[in-house]
């Protein structure tokens, strides 16, 4: 009896001793999260508050956190002194193109190696792998000559075509993980009812796999629209220029024009939070549906 009223407060003082551990555990976690997201979002901020002040603003010391007072020239200079709504439209389209062809031309292709036995599919899947493998700028040149030789050079095409070739190795790679994920009980119930190959691609499997479409979308979205180097070697007028190469256009031997630079670094930010919060839900469920594969 003794022994039993001896031991509670032992045993108490030690779920305390535990329970503060996992406090300050979690404390910890949190910290460490919250830095985290400080970090990653502090550029954002620092970009946003530097597009709202005035050029003397951005010069000023000591330097102030919050801008003393808040105008929106920066914005209005980067159209009307830089022209940046060619560069802006030119970007729109190279990116919005080359996510559509990724998608026409990846499905059906990752359709075709995950359900048929088709001769050399190895070898095509290992040639897949080792185009990924090769950096961009190893093909800056040999895509330089090839384009001049066939006249496409300085054109929104020669973009096109090189981004899609590019993202289409990945995308393959990403839809054959959905596809094979499907029941082969399904497309075999169709090809019961008499559906062919295409018909079951478009009506059955391409819906069961929309997650995966929308994020190879965002994937090829995003890689495309940050895009500097295949822009800025396959192109040297504003009739095919990228925001990107646009935003190199504030950087000349007499300085660096901060205020309209930063203006343009959240313009061009801003086209990509609009599509990857539109394409959240597709987005999250396909990472989602891939962890649940792993």
């Amino acid at each position: 009896m003794t022994d039993a009223v001896a031991g509670e407060p032992v045993r108490g003082r030690r779920h305390r001793a535990g329970g503060r551990r996992l406090r300050l555990g979690l404390a910890a976690r949190y910290a460490v999260l919250l830095g985290t997201i400080l970090l990653t979002i502090f550029p954002l901020v620092w970009l946003v508050l530097t597009s709202l002040r005035s050029s003397a603003d951005i010069f000023a010391m000591p330097v102030q956190v919050l801008p003393e007072s808040v105008t929106f020239g920066q914005y209005i200079s980067v159209f009307s002194q830089y022209g940046l709504d060619d560069y802006l439209w030119n970007t729109v389209i190279v990116s919005v193109a080359t996510v559509v062809l990724v998608i026409l031309l990846g499905v059906p292709c990752a359709y075709a190696i995950s359900r048929f036995r088709l001769p050399g599919a190895r070898v095509v899947l290992t040639l897949l792998l080792l185009m990924r493998m090769i950096p961009v700028v190893a093909l800056a040149i040999p895509l330089f000559a090839v384009f001049a030789s066939i006249g496409l050079l300085d054109t929104l095409t020669a973009l096109v075509l090189t981004h899609t070739a590019s993202k289409l190795p990945v995308a393959i790679w990403l839809l054959m993980g959905f596809i094979q994920d499907v029941p082969r009980e399904i497309e075999e119930s169709a090809q019961i009812d008499g559906a062919g190959a295409l018909r079951i691609l478009v009506r059955i499997v391409s819906p069961l796999i929309a997650p995966g479409i929308g994020a190879t979308a965002v994937i090829t979205f995003l890689f495309t629209w940050n895009d500097l180097l295949v822009a800025l070697t396959l192109s040297s007028s504003e009739a095919a220029q990228t925001l990107p190469v646009g935003l190199t256009n504030f950087v000349s031997q007499f300085g660096i024009d901060w205020g309209a630079m930063s203006a343009a670094g959240v313009l061009m930010v801003i086209p990509t939070l609009i599509f990857v919060w539109f394409a959240q839900g597709l987005l999250v469920k396909g990472l989602m549906s891939g962890a649940v594969r792993g």
